[in-house]
């Protein structure tokens, strides 16, 4: 998965598990900061008294968790398309930033957004430690996301997935074994083995089928740059057939990770 992608879901994630007080990996461990050196929130306002709604910096993921907005009642993930005329959110997500927007949005009596931007800071860094983060609050309506039936989010990524692991293997791109191990993960007792932000997501967090389709969604992603699904090219039928399993796979892919993702929200 796009470590921006990723890194956004593990905030809404960790704000709903400290709502309810659900322990989870904090910065600077977790999986979803490993290769940063700076994780900071900027354009959240000062509410307290004498503080005159001026922003503040925060300066890592800690400080914000410890600091929600008074009234939060959960987070969500909100995906925004990018509408570019010139590349689809698939074919962008190879490219850092790219994809679509993903917000982490906090829900309450204070309402707010924050988008994550990617830089290269420390290109020599001996730990990898190479990215700075800074998340921004942005002035969007959030929308309310709603609920969807954890059957009919499993048919449509099961589908998706199924057709694309036939594509490829029809046509040997060398990407079936991952889609079938995607696939398994529906069915089985610890969907999570084997998923690099495992971690990002305790049992008590979600219920099995929730995580069975988030893991399912999270090992499925072969999206990216060169060497990835989207690094190939066919003639006629064939690439029009698959431009639209890939589209197919990656909004099943998005969709299902969001729809999991805001699954961990408190009982409302």
């Amino acid at each position: 998965m796009q470590g921006g992608i990723a890194q956004t879901i593990g905030l809404v994630l960790a704000v709903n598990a400290r709502l309810r007080g659900i322990a989870l990996p904090r910065w600077p461990e977790g999986s979803a900061y490993v290769f940063c050196n700076e994780v900071r929130f900027e354009g959240r306002k000062d509410r307290r008294l004498f503080g005159l709604g001026r922003p503040l910096t925060i300066g890592d993921p800690n400080q914000w968790l410890e600091t929600l907005p008074a009234g939060t009642q959960r987070a969500q993930l909100t995906l925004l398309p990018r509408n570019d005329p010139n590349i689809s959110d698939r074919e962008s997500v190879g490219f850092t930033g790219g994809g679509p927007v993903c917000l982490a949005s906090i829900i309450g009596t204070e309402a707010e957004s924050s988008y994550g931007g990617w830089e290269v800071t420390r290109e020599n860094d001996p730990e990898r430690r190479i990215w700075s983060v800074i998340y921004r609050n942005v002035p969007v309506a959030i929308p309310d996301i709603p609920t969807r039936s954890d059957g009919s989010v499993r048919d449509r990524l099961q589908a998706a997935i199924e057709d694309a692991a036939q594509f490829s293997d029809d046509h040997g791109m060398g990407f079936t074994e991952t889609l079938q191990t995607a696939r398994a993960a529906l069915d089985g007792p610890d969907p999570l083995a084997g998923f690099y932000f495992a971690d990002m997501i305790p049992e008590a967090l979600m219920p099995l089928t929730w995580r069975q389709l988030f893991a399912c969604a999270g090992k499925a992603w072969v999206f990216g740059g060169m060497g990835s699904w989207n690094d190939v090219w066919f003639e006629g039928e064939d690439q029009a057939r698959y431009q639209a399993l890939s589209d197919a796979l990656f909004s099943a892919v998005i969709d299902t990770l969001a729809i999991a993702t805001n699954a961990s929200a408190p009982a409302r």
